[in-house]
């Protein structure tokens, strides 16, 4: 071999290290493409985190009102449960004249 010879190899071989090795950053276990599927998969259940925070302030609000609310409790038990005053005449109505039931 001759001394000519030699940084060439040593140059491919260092070319070839180094594109083995952006290879791998790139694709590996933790490389980039990974790194950043990570990232998107973090910021998307950060966001579903805050909607069920949210979702539960709206819950605890709810149920402080049915616990504590006297005007909510009659609401619910009215609309809900179908529960009338006492004294109250409720009265059915069936379809007009002519509608299908």
């Amino acid at each position: 071999m001759t001394m000519t010879h030699r940084p060439r190899r040593l140059a491919a071989i260092m070319l070839l290290t180094l594109c083995l090795f952006l290879l791998y950053s790139a694709l590996g276990e933790r490389g980039f493409i990974r790194l950043n599927q990570m990232i998107r998969q973090r910021e998307d259940l950060k966001a579903r985190v805050r909607g069920l925070e949210e979702s539960n302030a709206r819950l605890a609000e709810q149920i402080s009102l049915l616990r504590d609310d006297p005007f909510t409790i009659e609401y619910f038990a009215r609309t809900q449960l179908g529960l009338v005053r006492p004294g109250e005449t409720v009265y059915i109505l069936g379809p007009a004249a002519g509608e299908q039931p």
